[in-house]
């Protein structure tokens, strides 16, 4: 307890310090006539911020540049992902953030579809400007739509362990169902 009240007191001493003392460091050295005050380092504090401030504006990376190409549409994110195959399982995962047992669920209830087609193998890959669709359900308000989740892949670059992709997503989208023989048609009972 005594040990804490002159700390306390140490402190007080400090934060009543003249501001030519806090200011300027050598003024610290006079002042220890008034009392046992260590100098203050604040040069220290003053560098640790300035690091990341002290980088140039102009010094922008490629990637930043490549970001700016894929402006964001009102309900969509640009998402940047390293892959290591354009494998639909792998790009699905990355750009929905789905488990790996979710893209397996969603792909055995044939709810994926590749560019308006269902998605035969989950290992099929894929090329830049290819669409990921994972339906959600029909629309409760117009049922021959459907709620999907999207992901179009933008662009595809060698990276040092595999692929760096960008990639568009779409949360939530309201689709027309897809063609006869790729219609999605649900397995549930429908309530009458």
């Amino acid at each position: 307890m005594l040990r804490g009240i002159r700390q306390i007191s140490r402190l007080r001493k400090f934060v009543t310090a003249p501001a030519c003392i806090l200011l300027n460091p050598t003024a610290a050295t006079s002042a220890t006539t008034v009392g046992k005050q260590a100098p203050l380092h604040t040069s220290r504090i003053a560098h640790k911020y300035d690091k990341k401030s002290s980088r140039s504006r102009d010094d922008i990376d490629s990637d930043d540049e490549v970001d700016a190409e894929f402006k964001d549409e009102r309900d969509s994110k640009v998402v940047k992902t390293k892959v290591n195959s354009l494998r639909a399982d792998l790009l699905l995962k990355a750009g929905l953030g789905m488990a790996r047992n979710k893209v397996e669920l969603n792909f055995y209830e044939s709810k994926i579809r590749v560019n308006g087609k269902k998605l035969l193998k989950k290992s099929v890959q894929l090329d830049v400007g290819d669409e990921i669709d994972v339906i959600r359900g029909f629309s409760q308000t117009n049922p021959s739509h459907l709620v999907i989740s999207r992901v179009v892949i933008l662009s595809a670059g060698e990276h040092d362990e595999g692929l760096s992709v960008h990639l568009r997503r779409y949360k939530s989208l309201l689709i027309d169902n897809y063609s006869n023989p790729n219609a999605y048609k649900s397995s549930e009972p429908i309530a009458h």
